[in-house]
């Protein structure tokens, strides 16, 4: 993605004091400065940024205190992570407690509130024989993205308002991921949900990530797009509401097999405080460090871990 520096320092700079004011103050976790020799694991991620930094803090974290680490992050497909943790190819990933409710467990309620939902995935895990750390509060829902400039043009304001709307154009282009249009909590059932005719849209199927500048050039009219992700602001896009409750929450977890935390339970002890200091204002600074600025995944962990007094 090209998007020149100078058009956003003023949104970085932003999210960094949103970050360094959530992170004022707080004590060091417990595993700070702990021990985690003999440790030896395959960390893992999915394919998109939030779960590649995501996991690039773990990794970092346990390098920092002594352990070893392979590092399998961007694995295409949550799927295909998933089905890698239970094989054993790699050890612990983050996981989205709204995916694990829909794809893996089979679920089909939505309106349930964030910790609830938590509770029901981890009892559900257990005949996979998977252990879930505590969830961050953020919540990286699917969303979809107009340009402000459109959102204004158009009078949109919630999600019913892309639906048979005069101001828009006449067979408007909606933009989603490959894994988006084929997910039970994806394209179709959005369409049910909104009463959206295919005959009335146009439809792309793009890569992780492409659609968020594609939107702002004007490929698509509409895009779909992950709620934490530092570039809807820095691009000028803005998400309407979603008036007709679809999405479940999907806040954020590291899983592993239950063999994993039986076999390091230090491990799991010292992983414990890192989601508790990464709220929506948190993550989308991350993101946008990567996705905007340019800076390396490795090194925005890094700074993230010594930024909340987890490592030194």
């Amino acid at each position: 993605m090209q998007v020149k520096r100078y058009k956003v320092v003023a949104v970085a700079a932003a999210a960094a004091v949103a970050l360094a004011g959530t992170l004022i103050g707080a004590a060091p976790a417990n595993a700070a400065g702990s021990s985690l020799k003999g440790v030896n694991v395959v960390v893992g991620s999915k394919d998109f940024t939030e779960s590649i930094v995501l996991s690039k803090i773990v990794k970092q974290f346990i390098l920092a205190n002594g352990g070893k680490v392979t590092d399998k992050t961007n694995i295409k497909g949550s799927v295909t992570t998933r089905e890698a943790m239970l094989a054993g190819d790699i050890n612990m990933y983050w996981e989205y407690t709204g995916t694990a409710w829909l794809v893996y467990q089979k679920q089909t309620d939505v309106n349930i509130a964030p910790k609830d939902l938590y509770t029901k995935v981890v009892a559900g895990d257990k005949k996979f024989k998977v252990t879930w750390l505590p969830m961050t509060s953020f919540n990286d829902t699917y969303a979809f993205a107009i340009t402000k400039k459109n959102a204004a043009a158009w009078g949109v304001k919630n999600y019913s308002d892309l639906v048979k709307n005069s101001k828009m154009p006449a067979k408007p282009v909606w933009c989603v991921e490959s894994e988006f249009q084929s997910r039970p909590d994806g394209w179709a059932g959005f369409k049910t949900k909104y009463g959206i005719n295919d005959a009335d849209v146009t439809v792309k199927v793009l890569d992780t990530g492409a659609i968020y500048q594609a939107t702002k050039d004007g490929q698509c009219d509409i895009g779909e797009v992950f709620a934490t992700d530092g570039r809807i602001g820095a691009l000028g896009l803005t998400v309407p509401t979603e008036d007709k409750p679809y999405f479940p929450p999907y806040n954020a977890a590291l899983t592993m097999p239950d063999s994993i935390a039986k076999k390091y339970p230090q491990l799991v002890k010292a992983l414990a405080p890192i989601a508790g200091k990464i709220s929506n204002a948190v993550m989308q600074n991350l993101n946008a460090r990567i996705d905007v600025l340019g800076e390396d995944a490795d090194e925005v962990a890094k700074s993230f871990l010594v930024a909340a007094k987890l490592i030194k």
